[in-house]
């Protein structure tokens, strides 16, 4: 072995000095719980974590231990204090002394907590969600909803063993006006891990169905702020305040609001409230109805009386307008009929005249018209006369010339001028290419036939 080789104790026993040495016996360590774990035995043991500023990638990791005695008062402390529970994910401040074990390694004994560091950086969290829905321009999408003026279909998001739902559904049953409400249960995880997800897709299943529904009321009844934590989420806030009907929100806690309840339509404080709000609001528009019915009453009548007074008016100064304007009609009148028959004898003179000159006109247009129609008749009856002659005529010579076309194109004369027909297979030649030695040939003269068989053809000479 070489000088100065050490076993793996040995190391392990100067790894031990140096830490007692070199470390004080108490430090204060930040860090992430990355794992979390309670022994049956009442013990609770840790990994802590910190990551790189810019990744999730861890660079530093560490085991810890809070032993019973201190876990016992520790855990309600932080979880008190914080509103959260003590688990993976959150980062933590703790007192601790760092112990070495030659066979176990390095560990923390955690001894205490300090929850004011973690409240800060749920707080923190919590900004970044909000800034988060801001910067994503859906921080207040569903505030800007229109909420109908008589809500009275609701889905419901809630548990169904809460004593908050049954506190809903029984102000809203039994409300003092008996205003009736239509309402479904969209039922729902409301705390936990699985809350969120819980409660995502209950606002999935109203959406498929959304002409249905006129509002969503998320409600829940009191609880600690560790069992609210799910209302906070970017997930959950992100899906409410995009929601397209509007949503109102009684959780149950009046010390904080939660993001949910930030981005939803309307917060109240608890599910009771919701429903006084829904039923104040139907009582609102009933008195608003009274309201407005009485009104109309009265301003019927004001309008009334307005008219009466005004057709009074009207009445009292129309008479001497009436009697003045009758005597001016009747005056009228009389000149009219005074003049009347005048006037009527002169209009049938000019009318008469101008009948005797349109009766004078119809004759000579009827003489003229007769006159020229029997012209074109006589010149008609001529022309059927002499045309049939000429047509007669013309048709000879043209028949005569097609006669004479045709004797000039006949076979039998251009046979008896010295020409012949030659044939082959019955098709006749007219230029010898078409045929070869050996060939049969047809020739047909004025008088009689030949038949000849083709011993030479040169169809170039």
């Amino acid at each position: 072995m070489k000088d100065g080789t050490l076993s793996l104790y040995e190391l392990n026993i100067k790894i031990q000095e140096a830490l007692e040495v070199n470390l004080p016996t108490i430090v204060w360590v930040t860090g992430e719980i990355s794992d979390f774990k309670e022994n049956r035995s009442g013990h609770c043991y840790l990994e802590l974590v910190e990551k790189n500023d810019n990744s999730e990638q861890p660079r530093a990791k560490a085991r810890a231990t809070i032993w019973s005695r201190n876990y016992r008062m520790l855990k309600p402390f932080f979880e008190t204090s914080t509103g959260t529970k003590l688990e993976s994910g959150i980062k933590i401040l703790i007192q601790c002394n760092v112990n070495y074990h030659t066979v176990y390694g390095l560990s923390l004994n955690i001894i205490d907590i300090d929850p004011t560091y973690t409240i800060g950086d749920i707080e923190h969290k919590r900004q970044e969600t909000i800034n988060r829905l801001i910067a994503d321009g859906v921080f207040g999408m569903n505030k800007e909803v229109v909420l109908p003026l008589l809500p009275k279909r609701i889905a419901v998001i809630s548990s169904s063993t809460a004593a908050g739902y049954q506190d809903f559904i029984h102000q809203l049953s039994n409300n003092p006006f008996g205003y009736v409400f239509e309402h479904k249960l969209f039922n729902a995880i409301m705390q936990g891990d699985r809350a969120e997800q819980s409660l995502i897709d209950s606002l999935d299943h109203i959406h498929v169905d959304l002409e249905n529904w006129d509002i969503v009321a998320i409600i829940r009844g009191g609880g600690s702020q560790i069992d609210l934590g799910c209302f906070d989420t970017y997930q959950l806030a992100n899906n409410i305040a995009q929601f397209p009907i509007p949503i109102i929100t009684g959780i149950g806690h009046e010390k904080d609001y939660s993001i949910a309840d930030m981005v939803a339509h309307t917060r109240l404080k608890t599910p009771t409230a919701v429903a006084e709000f829904l039923i104040n609001r139907f009582n609102n528009a009933e008195n608003w109805l009274v309201e407005v019915k009485e009104n109309f009453g009265d301003a019927i009548s004001n309008i009334v009386n307005r008219n009466n007074q005004f057709i009074q008016k009207i009445q009292i100064g129309i008479a001497p307008q009436l009697l003045k304007r009758i005597g001016n009609e009747n005056r009228n009148l009389h000149k009219q009929i005074l003049t009347f028959g005048s006037k009527v004898n002169l209009k049938i003179t000019k009318s008469d005249f101008v009948l005797q000159e349109n009766q004078k006109w119809v004759k000579h247009s009827v003489k003229v018209h007769f006159r020229n129609e029997s012209e074109h008749l006589n010149n008609l009856y001529n022309d059927m006369q002499i045309k049939p002659i000429e047509l007669i005529v013309r048709s000879k010579d043209k028949v005569y010339q097609f006669e004479k076309n045709a004797l000039a194109h006949d076979p039998e004369n251009l046979l008896r001028k010295g020409y012949s027909i030659t044939k082959h297979n019955g098709v006749i030649i007219k230029t010898p290419s078409v045929l070869k030695t050996g060939d049969t040939i047809e020739t047909t003269f004025a008088k009689g036939k030949v038949i000849s068989t083709i011993r030479h053809n040169d169809p170039n000479n």
